[in-house]
């Protein structure tokens, strides 16, 4: 695969996705040109936008994915990065929109430039809650993703260390609540929490589901928890959590999800220094670090490679006609 120093021979591109009302979805796509590549979304989490995959020295996870022969695309979700407009200037944005509009248009979009649905998904942080979400309430999207990568993701934050009080409670849960009341949104940069705003109410449903509400929609009141234990199986999953990851993605907060989305083909790694890793990764350098190329990556590679031959030996069996018995037609 090389390392971080190779010149990248991608297309890149930029897809500007309409939403109703005139608002727009950017969208970074990355690919080779090949017309039979395999199509991957990889969904940011809160207060950052699509550059936590890439930069702008080509590299990151969507450079690394892109240049193994995968079609790429990394959106900026609504109000974030180069889509528009800005989060100060959208009244109101929640866990609905972002399930029943955003990843839907852009799953569209993708379906329309590669002629076909995401076959893997990437979610960061709270990406990969939204992600989970999505595939509850739209079920027959599960069928045809042959894996999810998730990278620190939880749902609920139940380990209890100094970290996760100073960096959930505090910052997210008390000063980032007073500081929007006055703002309208949160500066994440500001507060040396994020790279971009947040909106007020998408701080808010992801507070109470970090404490432990039930897996319910607010807006609609949607269970997402029992749509995922009563519907199709869970694609195969694969989870990264960083051993001093313990604010934002704590490895037992990222079992607990495992956990959580029901029966299926999960796997975790946990990076860790001691073990067999380069660095004790923080939530945003395990994707930003430049030996993450090196690192964990492979990892992810060979696993998307061992689930494409998975889906491919299963299509296989499901076409091959039934042997001969060996009995003669009469």
């Amino acid at each position: 695969m090389g390392n971080s120093e190779v010149v990248s021979t991608l297309i890149e591109e930029s897809i500007m996705v309409s939403l109703e009302g005139g608002q727009q979805l950017h969208v970074r796509r990355l690919h080779n040109g090949g017309d039979s590549s395999t199509p991957v979304l990889m969904l940011h989490g809160l207060l950052e936008d699509g550059t936590v995959f890439y930069s702008r020295l080509k590299r990151g996870l969507a450079y690394c994915i892109a240049n193994a022969g995968y079609d790429v695309y990394v959106p900026d979700l609504r109000g974030k990065g180069r889509s528009w407009p800005h989060v100060s200037e959208i009244l109101n944005y929640r866990i609905i929109d972002v399930v029943t509009q955003d990843i839907p248009a852009i799953v569209e979009a993708i379906n329309n430039h590669c002629g076909a649905s995401p076959k893997f998904w990437i979610g960061h942080g709270w990406g990969g809650v939204l992600l989970s979400s999505f595939l509850a309430r739209y079920p027959n999207y599960r069928s045809a993703t042959v894996g999810l990568v998730y990278f620190g993701t939880r749902r609920v934050a139940r380990a209890n260390n100094l970290k996760r009080r100073v960096f959930v409670d505090g910052l997210w849960g008390w000063l980032a609540g007073v500081v929007s009341q006055v703002r309208g949104s949160i500066p994440g940069s500001l507060l040396k929490i994020g790279t971009t705003d947040e909106f007020r109410a998408m701080r808010s449903e992801n507070l109470n589901w970090m404490q432990g509400a039930p897996w319910v929609d607010s807006s609609d009141q949607f269970d997402y928890g029992a749509a995922l234990s009563e519907g199709l199986e869970y694609p195969p999953s694969l989870y990264l959590a960083s051993k001093s990851d313990f604010g934002y993605g704590d490895p037992k907060d990222v079992a607990a999800f495992m956990r959580e989305v029901g029966t299926h083909n999960g796997r975790l790694i946990v990076l860790d220094k001691d073990g067999s890793s380069l660095h004790n990764y923080t939530h945003t350098t395990m994707l930003t670090h430049p030996d993450a190329v090196s690192d964990h990556f492979p990892h992810v590679l060979s696993w998307m490679d061992e689930m494409n031959c998975l889906k491919r030996e299963a299509a296989n069996l499901t076409n091959t006609p039934p042997a001969n018995s060996g009995v003669e037609s009469p």
